[in-house]
């Protein structure tokens, strides 16, 4: 998997105001453009109208070999249900505890849907996992939970260089592996 592309509302009301959108619309109006989106990449012609967007006789050239995974994030209960509806995996992030309970949240909506949860990804953005051995156990639990991607982050910690971010990360590889 090359490219996946993550989704989500935002919390921010000034960027739908500055876009003219009505905040409250923002759920629906990104489940509505997943389909549009998945209408893009598959059809070589075709027409749309949802209740926010119309499109008449669309297309992009060239389209691209395959569906794109739609990873929904969020921490709501709107985005559990929304990817386990629309999406392809969820992306989570926050502590430990939360984080489970999101993934409960997924799976529920994942089998409410009828759909396979071995064709669903969860991926876990350690933002608590400010030093080495925590990003390592929090990798570790994750994966013991079912998690299928987690992501190293070296936002704000101290890190003064490229290659001190880049040492941090490898050296969180050569733990794992």
């Amino acid at each position: 998997e090359r490219l996946r592309l993550g989704v989500g509302t935002g919390w921010n009301y000034v960027e739908y105001n500055a876009l003219g959108i009505d905040f409250a619309s923002r759920g629906p109006r990104l489940t509505e453009q997943i389909e549009l989106l998945r209408k893009y990449w598959s059809e070589s012609l075709f027409s749309f109208d949802g209740q926010y967007d119309s499109i008449d006789r669309g297309n992009i050239n060239v389209r691209p070999n395959r569906q794109i995974p739609i990873w929904v994030g969020g921490f709501s209960e709107p985005a559990f249900r929304r990817a386990g509806a629309h999406g392809d995996g969820f992306i989570y992030a926050g502590d430990t505890e939360g984080v489970l309970a999101g993934k409960a949240r997924v799976e529920h909506y994942l089998a409410e849907a009828g759909r396979d949860p071995q064709d669903f990804g969860h991926e876990l953005i350690m933002l608590r996992a400010r030093d080495l051995d925590t990003a390592v156990a929090t990798a570790e639990t994750w994966e013991a939970a079912g998690g299928t991607h987690a992501s190293v982050c070296t936002m704000g910690m101290g890190l003064d260089s490229t290659e001190a971010h880049l040492d941090y990360i490898s050296a969180y590889k050569a733990k794992t592996t």
